[in-house]
């Protein structure tokens, strides 16, 4: 009884093209590999491999497609300091075993050989209460299909409109957190959060927050070249405290993924309280709101 919850991302724009799959143990590489395709919008006519963290053509050991498998020198077999495997025998657990993978480690994932569709992995969650036969299921999205995947051109233009009244408030640059404040006088605001703010000669300003609105909520970043959606709760059925809790999850299941990132970056290793001292705005901001017993 175990299964997997990977969220995979585009990795040329990975905040605003990812899903997140839940699949079971017992279910191999190519059947992991059919329904990331699927979900992203990629068809199934190219070879493919998944390797390890995001090394991509660099991978120590290769989960290649059955098809180049059955051509290839076969598994266990070192060539050229790698090993491959068949991606259509190997289990989702007997990769994350051989692999050594644990919480917020990361696999890659390459399709077509030619353009090269790069995607990677991280392990965001092991089920312990899921059958290990369970199919893979997109159980979290962000982001359109890829509408042409031979359109390389078009890839850059999946991020997504920033809400209202967001999108003709916030200026290009990080926004005074007096102004993020005043949004929540807004009759369909219902909690702004600052998460990243500065002092700078002009004052506080912040350039991370999240914002809760009657039936959804939003973590939003300032990138170059401007705000972008990280992630997104959608309220459905749940009540006002319900959805800030979840919004709440959201901000800490980003920082931890942006130590995560910053680590791959730098080479150095983050542990929580890294990500504890990123949530102190958080807390202190669900505490004065009298929130702090969803903390």
């Amino acid at each position: 009884m175990t299964a997997y919850r990977f969220r995979v991302k585009f990795d040329p724009d990975p905040t605003s093209l990812w899903r997140d799959i839940v699949v079971g143990a017992g279910r191999t590489i190519a059947e992991f590999q059919a329904a990331i395709n699927s979900a992203v919008g990629l068809d199934q006519d190219h070879l493919w491999f998944v390797g390890n963290d995001e090394d991509y053509w660099n991978s120590t050991v290769k989960y290649q497609c059955p098809q180049e498998y059955a051509g290839s020198l076969g598994g266990d077999t070192v060539f050229r300091n790698e090993r491959i495997e068949n991606a259509g025998a190997v289990t989702i657990g007997e990769m994350t075993r051989q692999l050594g993978l644990e919480q917020y480690d990361r696999i890659c994932y390459l399709f077509d050989y030619g353009d090269e569709w790069r995607f990677y992995a991280i392990l965001k969650e092991i089920i312990s209460d899921e059958p290990s036969d369970k199919t893979p299921k997109v159980v979290k999205e962000k982001g359109e299909p890829i509408a042409d995947q031979y359109d390389l051109s078009g890839t850059g233009e999946t991020v997504p409109s920033l809400p209202e009244p967001l999108s003709s408030v916030l200026p290009e640059t990080a926004v005074p957190v007096a102004d993020l404040r005043q949004l929540e006088a807004r009759a369909d605001v219902v909690h702004v959060i600052p998460l990243l703010s500065l002092e700078t000669g002009v004052g506080l300003v912040c350039e991370r927050f999240a914002i809760q609105f009657e039936d959804t909520g939003f973590v939003i970043e300032n990138f170059q070249p401007g705000w972008q959606i990280v992630e997104e709760v959608d309220g459905g059925d749940l009540t006002e405290e319900e959805l800030l809790g979840a919004l709440a999850d959201a901000v800490r299941e980003w920082h931890a993924e942006i130590a995560e990132i910053s680590g791959a970056m730098t080479g150095q290793q983050f542990d929580e309280e890294t990500v504890d001292a990123m949530n102190v705005e958080l807390v202190a901001e669900l505490e004065h709101k009298g929130y702090g017993h969803l903390l």
